[in-house]
């Protein structure tokens, strides 16, 4: 069985947009580790002369700290450009799901609603689906958070796992399912840099909001299921 990767981060709803969205690559362990990790480090030793500094997307969407550089329209967009030219290039699958994040506190008469781990598991769903699929065995690779919120996250997890459900026999999580690990921000990952930008990047397609680079329209070309009747239900997945 080959083995697969998920990366996973999020966003948080704002003034210009009402959806908390939780997304991730997915990627084959061994292409990660030979070739996407090193397709990233040459990117940004051509822009940054380093491959040390960490993509944030919020950083770089507001031209802070090391991303200054980008204040210098010439520069952002021959970076962005070069991103987009090899992200496009690279064989991984993306996924994830969104919500209104105020319907959703609304609707179960809570402000206390866990809109990441209601997402989690929703996209959880997706990933055992893709490996099933695939007949791949894949572990999961998320920003950490502070230790309660992982330990009620990885609680999450192994209570999924251990109740089961109604789409998949406990043979497909034994099978297919294997670990979850959790990084720390200041970490060099990787496959949580190229998953940083995913959701914000899809979300301004899902709310029509001018796509500059093309940087959605790209991510959203290597959904799961992308330009069929399941990419809704197994790609981008609107849960409310």
């Amino acid at each position: 069985m080959d083995e697969y990767i998920l990366f996973i981060d999020e966003t948080l709803k704002a003034p210009k947009n009402p959806y908390f969205c939780m997304g991730g690559i997915c990627v084959k362990r061994n292409y990660y580790e030979d070739v996407l990790t090193a397709e990233i480090n040459s990117l940004k030793a051509r822009h940054f002369s380093s491959s040390n500094i960490i993509f944030h997307y919020n950083e770089m969407a507001h031209s802070k700290g090391v991303y200054t550089i980008f204040n210098d329209a010439e520069k952002r967009t021959n970076f962005w450009n070069d991103f987009c030219n090899t992200i496009k290039k690279l064989d991984f699958t993306s996924m994830g799901v969104y919500f209104d994040q105020s319907k959703m506190s609304y609707l179960y008469k809570s402000k206390n609603i866990k809109c990441y781990n209601i997402a989690f598991v929703e996209l959880l769903k997706n990933y055992l689906h893709y490996l099933k699929q695939c007949n791949g065995i894949g572990s999961i690779c998320i920003e950490s958070r502070s230790f309660n919120e992982n330990a009620d996250l990885q609680h999450t997890y192994y209570k999924f796992i251990r109740n089961g459900s109604i789409y998949f026999s406990q043979e497909d999580f034994d099978k297919h399912l294997s670990s979850l690990g959790f990084v720390l921000k200041g970490d060099n990952c990787i496959g949580l840099q190229i998953a940083d930008v995913l959701p914000s990047a899809l979300l301004r397609q899902v709310n029509c909001v001018k796509d500059v680079y093309n940087i959605g329209s790209m991510y959203r070309k290597k959904l799961y299921c992308y330009n069929t009747d399941n990419e809704g239900i197994l790609g981008l997945r609107n849960l409310l």
